[in-house]
């Protein structure tokens, strides 16, 4: 009799937490960027036009079969001429954008530019060989640079 309480208990527990497990699915679509996005974008690039304007995005989803999210947008750009690697991605609330590209000379270049009370402020960070810099921005004119 044991026993078979034991593996009712054990059949009917699993039964209950599998049920309760949540499934998530991670997709990728290109779209074409939002309203929102668009116009962050081409702010930011008014400010600092080594960032560029594109109409196109990859979008980061995740799903789990209820409700779809969008974790993260990447813009579409073909590579610049003087880049070897160029990224640009966007948070979901198209008030925060993150940026990452690499020059022909190797220098690194990346960091983050964000709306904070109607300026736009970015944080950039250079890196050549063992030569480091970090540069802050507002609304396009240098506030502090540390090397």
């Amino acid at each position: 009799m044991k026993k078979i309480t034991l593996l009712f208990t054990i059949m009917f527990s699993s039964a209950v937490y599998c049920q309760n497990t949540d499934v998530k699915i991670y997709v990728e679509k290109t779209e074409t960027a939002s309203f929102d996005q668009y116009d962050f974008i081409k702010k930011v690039n008014q400010f600092y036009p080594d960032i560029l304007v594109s109409k196109q995005v990859t979008n980061n989803i995740t799903n789990n079969l209820k409700v779809q999210e969008i974790l993260t947008s990447d813009f579409l750009y073909e590579t610049p001429k003087e880049c070897d690697f160029y990224r640009v991605s966007i948070a979901k609330l198209n008030t925060y954008l993150d940026y990452f590209y690499k020059l022909k000379d190797g220098t690194v270049v990346y960091g983050d530019i964000r709306l904070f009370s109607g300026s736009v402020v970015r944080t950039l960070y250079r890196m050549k060989d063992k030569v480091r810099s970090l540069e802050y921005y507002v609304d396009g004119k240098l506030l502090n640079e540390i090397k």
